[in-house]
């Protein structure tokens, strides 16, 4: 039962993660959990086994915040009890929704985690004194917390937040797991099970909506590229090869032109057939190197029509980009895309 119940802790840390994993506002943040320190296994005693007991919900909700903060590794902080107290602050707000994520900039939440990696550093290097950590980034720190161990999804809510944060501020402060708990943990078990169980079903609801809805929208932009395409031959000087890749040729550039195997520093400016802008080596105020074979099909085929200072527009199909899948939050699934290139320069593969 021990390894079961372990598990099952280890399991609720994931699914959170997975149910965070695409948001916004949390992937500095989240992915700087890690910072703070390596998190601490949840190991009870093995043996000897002890009855297991009934156990209230109440001690079940405190149960799951002492292990929310053993899963953290908060105790190796060593933080004092204002630390502490600030810490829960943050989850116990987080969890009744009187704060969130979006609350805070990035660089905010990026600053809070700084403070606690230098923390870590200098207990892990023994140094005598600490350096502290602000309140407010403690309760930002608190606030990842909830988002991270998926606690809301799991069905806890302001309800819950004072029986959590009452547990959570003892296995914040506890260096070894109370052996006592063992008792504990088939009544764990048999409370989180639904639990994680109508999560996860929500969560695979979610996607499967997600799923359905992205694709539909690449076949709406898929259809607009389509006709976008065949615009083009109002142009006579567009070109079109086998591969579906439309392209028209502003300057030739050197007889010489690149091959597949070979590297190219370019000048580009990318935009959606509305004309949105998504990427620019102007804007960075330098040209971008980079291997023919390692970029989109459809932008890597147009770059071979041109020499070195050639300059070429590319008119990519969803097939030879980024396809159903997009790319980041301008290009969307099944976008056509417009490059505007510039081969500044050739490097010969080996």
């Amino acid at each position: 039962m021990l390894k079961k119940s372990h598990l099952l802790i280890s399991s609720i840390i994931a699914l959170g993660t997975a149910l965070h994993a695409e948001e916004a506002a949390t992937p500095a943040a989240a992915e700087s959990v890690a910072v703070v320190t390596e998190p601490v296994a949840v190991q009870l005693p093995a043996e000897p086994a002890a009855p297991a007991v009934e156990v209230s919900d109440a001690e079940l909700i405190e149960l799951i915040g002492y292990l929310t903060a053993q899963n953290g590794g908060i105790a190796t902080l060593q933080l004092d009890d204002a630390g502490i107290a600030a810490l829960a602050d943050g989850l116990q707000k987080g969890l009744a929704g009187k704060l969130k994520l979006q609350d805070f900039p990035q660089a905010v939440m990026q600053a809070a985690f700084a403070q606690a990696g230098a923390r870590a550093q200098a207990v892990q290097a023994g140094t005598a004194e600490l350096p502290a950590i602000d309140t407010e980034a403690l309760q930002q720190i608190g606030l990842v917390m909830v988002a991270q161990s998926g606690l809301v999804e799991l069905g806890f809510g302001a309800d819950d937040a004072a029986g959590l944060t009452t547990g959570f501020i003892a296995g914040a402060s506890a260096t070894e797991v109370d052996p006592a708990m063992q008792t504990k943990m088939p009544a764990l078990q048999a409370f989180m099970e639904p639990r994680v169980a109508a999560a996860q079903a929500a969560l695979a609801e979610a996607q499967t909506a997600a799923a359905a809805q992205a694709e539909g929208a690449a076949a709406e932009n898929i259809a607009a590229g389509k006709a976008f395409i065949a615009g083009l031959s109002a142009d006579g000087e567009v070109q079109k090869s086998e591969s579906g890749l439309h392209f028209k040729v502003l300057e030739a550039g050197s007889d010489a032109k690149p091959t597949m195997a070979d590297r190219v520093l370019v000048h580009y400016k990318g935009t959606l057939i509305d004309g949105t802008p998504f990427d620019s080596s102007y804007d960075r105020g330098a040209p971008t190197e980079f291997p023919l074979g390692g970029v989109v099909e459809g932008f890597g085929e147009g770059l071979t029509k041109v020499g070195a200072g050639g300059k070429i527009i590319l008119y990519i199909p969803s097939e030879l980009g980024y396809g159903s899948q997009g790319a980041g939050a301008l290009v969307k699934p099944g976008a056509t895309l417009i490059f505007e290139c510039e081969l500044v320069e050739i490097n010969p593969g080996s």
